[in-house]
């Protein structure tokens, strides 16, 4: 647990964006579009099997998984957050949008995932690790549910992936670190911590 509480409720909290989901999808759409589209292109390349558990940590409103069911509609997505107006708000667009893939949304914290050991095919998370309270528990409850083999593919700002690999001695999994992501400008502010769960 983080020492200081009125820090651990500005990150758990996005300081302040949690509770305004439709004005945090305004701003992500703007910000996070190219990020969110190099996420779906990299999922797309992974071509899972039909009905893989893809899980998204820390999906805000949303918009991650719906772009990937909508270009891999053979995947079973599901986002998580710990915000429940950004859960509520994903829920409902979810809702509202037609279309193939299965989607779903729920409220988790990502040091305590209520999915069984093993069970995910693939993890991804984008922009939110540097909000988690509590890293390495978040990348251990990353790790257990990943299935023997799978991924978890983690982008974030590049001094946080720097950090974050940091916290990662002891993890059953292999650890590696795109700082800028492959195939992207030295510039890029945004890097990828990738974890393969070990057989």
């Amino acid at each position: 647990m983080p020492i200081l509480q009125h820090h651990a409720h500005n990150r758990a909290g996005m300081y302040g964006l949690a509770g305004h989901p439709r004005h945090y999808e305004r701003f992500a759409a703007v910000l996070a579009g190219p990020l969110y589209r190099r996420v779906v292109a990299d999922v797309t390349a992974q071509q899972l099997p039909a009905a893989a558990v893809v899980l998204d940590i820390g999906t805000g409103p949303g918009q991650l998984p719906r772009m990937i069911a909508e270009k891999c509609p053979q995947l079973s997505v599901t986002g998580v957050d710990l915000s429940p107006e950004m859960i509520a708000h994903a829920t409902v667009a979810n809702g509202q949008v037609s279309g193939p893939g299965q989607v779903g949304f729920q409220v988790a914290d990502v040091a305590d995932l209520p999915f069984s050991d093993g069970s995910v095919d693939l993890v991804v998370s984008s922009i939110s690790m540097h909000h988690w309270d509590n890293v390495a528990a978040g990348l251990n409850e990353v790790v257990r549910v990943l299935r023997p083999g799978a991924a978890a593919w983690i982008y974030d700002f590049r001094p946080a992936v720097s950090r974050a690999a940091r916290t990662t001695p002891g993890l059953p999994a292999e650890i590696s670190v795109e700082n800028p992501l492959h195939g992207s400008s030295r510039l890029n502010p945004i890097g990828r911590l990738v974890l393969r769960h070990n057989t």
